[in-house]
């Protein structure tokens, strides 16, 4: 075992091993197996190619195999490599790419000739580098088995609060989510702007409004979380990059209380959102939420560059595929999920539908202003997002968008359907420092058959929302939570 740990360059495919296995425990709730399973392979095929380019080189299968997990492991770590100057340099050019990347170079070509010129064999090396990533990949081993019998040996979110409504009416529901859309006094106060015309038409389509409502989280998943399962989230480290935290609210997501009770009532989950769900995966290629693989490899050098450097390939270069992967994945999403909710409404079903509707929108990027005009591609860029006029605009056109989905949903129902129209937090991107009050304040519109809104109070957190429509309208008593906001740091 010694000798071949010496002499073979296995270390070079350990290397993928850990990389991906370690980023699966870590991100266990948020990476499907059979896509870390698919990751790994594919970083395998990459080490196999990398390392027959050196052989072509260096005609030594040690030496080939050592340089190829150097360009791999810069790949695997150039995120940590940035993180660390960032830290240690701040405000200095040493960490940008116009510097790292001559340097990077400049330190390859240094090292790749001192082991081309290396005469002696490099059986210490391998034998280290052997040793210590099988040692790395039993540890990570035995961390995930820790993990998997910790989910396995938990119980599902308990249920037992809800009551049986055998003889409850069951109209369609619409959960509509419209990212990043501030509520009324944040738009007075911070905006001087008075978005009564959309609540007047919304108003006269039958919903109520509530003036004051607030989300309890100021990021996306944890607010969804929280809002679906009814009920504030616990034990989080209070970051939206925290692996931890994030699956947290990923699991809490997909055994959510709300899904399980319509479920148990008979209704069917429709899934149009930037989710997974159990049996319903997102149709979305979300572009800033953990999904599939992107929680492993958001640091690795070849997503920094895509996510920090391929935008110049659109804006400079101008080529198609740019623009429709980076600049428009967000529009094209948001497409597909008002096609895909309208279609679902004109659908018949022997089933009630409850129908999940989650919009990137009036939230960044700022595609078009109030008319429908396109914004110039050169302004879809991060400097673009703390425009307080690109957003107004957007939202102006994300009002007439809200409006039409709501009217052909109203339109294609044969009985009036339950219609929640929600922002999931308020506006962030503020360049000034504000209250933090104001990152909570949302959206928050209603329309019941019936038109029986007396739980709905001015105040109403996004926590109670399903709290006060199950009691109103599906014969349950839960009891109303105090309404509170939790501040996470980005």
């Amino acid at each position: 075992m010694k000798t071949f740990l010496q002499t073979r360059p296995v270390f070079l495919y350990l290397l993928s091993v850990f990389f991906v296995l370690h980023g699966y425990t870590e991100n266990y709730a948020l990476v499907p197996v059979k896509n870390a399973l698919q990751l790994i392979a594919i970083y395998l095929a990459f080490s196999l190619i990398i390392s027959f380019i050196f052989w072509l080189l260096f005609r030594n299968f040690s030496k080939a195999g050592l340089m190829a997990f150097i360009v791999m492991a810069y790949n695997f770590f150039f995120g940590s490599i940035l993180y660390l100057l960032k830290n240690n340099f701040p405000g200095t050019f040493i960490y940008r790419y116009s510097f790292i990347l001559p340097l990077s170079l400049i330190l390859a070509t240094v090292v790749m000739l001192l082991i081309k010129r290396r005469k002696k064999p490099m059986l210490q090396v391998s034998l280290y580098l052997n040793s210590l990533l099988l040692l790395l990949i039993i540890i990570e081993a035995g961390l995930l088995s820790n993990k998997i019998i910790n989910k396995a040996g938990s119980s599902l979110i308990s249920t037992n609060e809800f009551i049986n409504c055998d003889h409850c009416s069951t109209p369609d529901i619409y959960l509509i989510i419209a990212d990043e859309y501030a509520g009324t006094t944040e738009l007075k106060d911070l905006f001087q702007f008075d978005n009564s015309k959309f609540e007047t038409d919304l108003n006269n389509r039958g919903f109520h409004i509530v003036h004051k409502s607030a989300s309890n989280y100021n990021f996306t998943p944890f607010s969804v979380a929280s809002m679906l399962n009814l009920n504030y989230l616990e034990n989080l480290e209070g970051s939206n990059t925290s692996s931890h935290d994030m699956s947290i609210c990923y699991n809490t997501i997909k055994k959510n209380k709300t899904f399980r009770f319509f479920q148990q009532l008979g209704y069917k989950i429709y899934n149009c959102s930037i989710f997974d769900f159990r049996d319903d995966p997102m149709i979305t290629a979300s572009t800033f939420l953990p999904g599939k693989t992107k929680p492993i490899i958001a640091q690795t050098f070849i997503y920094r560059i895509y996510r920090d450097l391929g935008y110049h390939l659109a804006t400079d270069l101008h080529l198609k595929f740019a623009i429709n992967n980076i600049i428009y994945k967000e529009l094209n999403n948001n497409n597909n999920v008002f096609g895909l909710t309208k279609k679902i409404a004109l659908k018949s079903d022997t089933r009630p539908k409850f129908v999940y509707t989650h919009l990137v929108m009036p939230h960044y990027p700022y595609f078009f202003d109030s008319t429908g005009n396109p914004t110039p591609i050169k302004n879809l860029n991060e400097s673009y997002w703390s425009n307080k006029k690109a957003y107004l605009e957007y939202l102006l056109y994300t009002n007439k968008k809200l409006l039409q989905l709501v009217d052909h949903i109203k339109m294609a129902s044969a009985s009036p359907p339950i219609i929640i129209l929600i922002g999931d937090h308020g506006f962030r991107q503020f360049k000034e420092n504000v209250d933090p009050k104001y990152y909570f304040l949302n959206l928050n519109s209603v329309f019941i058959p019936g038109s029986d809104y007396s739980g709905f109070y001015e105040s109403i957190s996004n926590i109670n929302l399903f709290r006060v429509i199950l009691n109103s309208q599906f014969g349950q008593h839960l009891p109303i939570l105090k309404d509170s906001v939790s501040f996470l740091r980005q």
